[in-house]
């Protein structure tokens, strides 16, 4: 045992290496791994997270739980939740495990009115996911996502985005500390021009010129955080998640198809062939603690599934899923009717994009085709 304590000293293991140790000595190797990583006194990883209740949030949360370490510590989540005014508290005071809120106010002037410094000391990073739904509208029918993209409701998705996303960077920025800073992002930033025969891209493309307003959506709020990026000295580290499709029962896209489906009302819409970078809630929930743990990963990073599918190929992975007809097609024309610009976009476009990075990085998906993702969301509850 003293062999191995001067070894593990030496070298602490890294968490996909920490994952390889035998059961017998895992507690052991965590104990030696989390010394040699808690220079900054506290026995917390600890994770400011936006957008908590939501889809993604939720997972997320699920996902840290069942790991329960990032980087050899235990793993905290702090939930910020939008407020008036900032809460002050100091987290090295609480000991409440996972369960700590705190609130924070995206329209501060100043880094201290936006949150608490001496919360922002005390985490290793911030993971904003919050954002206005672009599916629904604010009309009585905006529930069903009935043309919903007014001009007010545009503007509520970008600065529901951009708003926050400049605060919490300026927060960052202005931390001593290096952080880790998340923002959610979407792969529409490729545009929806992906129909038929066409080449996927990855994130060495350039997305200054796509076209549609998911694209100008994505660029304004990557855009949003460039003040943590700017500020070299402290070295933050700064990932754009370009999130595909969540394959989820619990919200998004399929939770809102799953039923007609289940009905037998379920079929192609369009023409099938327009393509559709998806990835199941699990293994999404896993990318975003691998990115946690993956220093190398900064910048834009593509989260979908490595082989996405088309309209068509969805189609029939759901229907077989679950054993029903898909003989009901959504012509273009009622698309356009019911769902105006969104339905144009988001239904009869579509974008085909692959995790370069992800894949580079060494990350592995358990859910890599659309059949795989679908049978995880029917069998997972996040």
């Amino acid at each position: 045992m003293i062999l191995l304590s001067s070894v593990a000293r030496r070298s602490a293991l890294s968490p996909s290496q920490l994952r390889l140790v035998p059961p017998q000595f895992s507690d052991f190797f965590s104990t030696m791994t989390t010394s040699k990583t808690s220079s900054d006194g506290s026995k917390y990883f600890t994770v400011g997270l936006t957008g908590a209740s939501g889809l993604v949030g939720t997972a997320l949360r699920d996902e840290l739980t069942r790991q329960g370490r990032v980087n050899g510590k235990p793993v905290r989540v702090v939930r910020l939740i939008r407020s008036d005014q900032p809460e002050q508290k100091d987290l090295n005071a609480v000991d409440d495990g996972n369960d700590i809120t705190l609130k924070w106010n995206p329209k501060g002037s100043t880094a201290n009115e936006i949150l608490s410094p001496e919360a922002v000391a005390s985490m290793d990073a911030i993971v904003h996911l919050s954002g206005e739904n672009v599916a629904t509208g604010l009309g009585p029918l905006g529930f069903a996502g009935i043309r919903p993209w007014t001009d007010a409701k545009k503007k509520e998705i970008i600065d529901s985005r951009v708003i926050t996303t400049k605060a919490l960077a300026n927060v960052v920025a202005a931390s001593p500390k290096p952080k880790s800073f998340l923002v959610a992002s979407g792969i529409g930033a490729y545009g929806d021009n992906f129909i038929g025969d066409v080449n996927a891209v990855d994130e060495s493309v350039d997305i200054s010129q796509s076209k549609g307003f998911l694209a100008e959506v994505s660029r304004l709020w990557e855009e949003a955080t460039l003040p943590a990026t700017k500020a070299s000295k402290q070295k933050h580290r700064v990932v754009n998640m370009r999130f595909g499709v969540v394959m989820s029962t619990k919200g998004g896209a399929l939770a809102k198809l799953y039923p007609i489906f289940f009905l037998g009302g379920g079929g192609l819409v369009g023409s099938g062939r327009q393509y559709f970078s998806f990835i199941s809630a699990r293994d999404h929930a896993r990318a975003i603690v691998h990115t946690l743990e993956s220093k190398q990963l900064s910048g834009p990073v593509n989260f979908c599934a490595p082989q996405p599918c088309t309209n068509k190929e969805f189609t029939e992975a759901l229907g077989k899923a679950i054993n029903r007809p898909t003989l009901l097609p959504l012509p273009e024309f009622a698309v356009s009717l019911l769902f105006g610009e969104m339905g144009n976009e988001m239904l009869l476009g579509g974008t085909r994009a692959l995790p370069g990075k992800l894949l580079k990085s060494g990350f592995q998906f358990e859910h890599p085709t659309i059949a795989d993702a679908i049978a995880s969301a029917l069998k997972e509850n996040i």
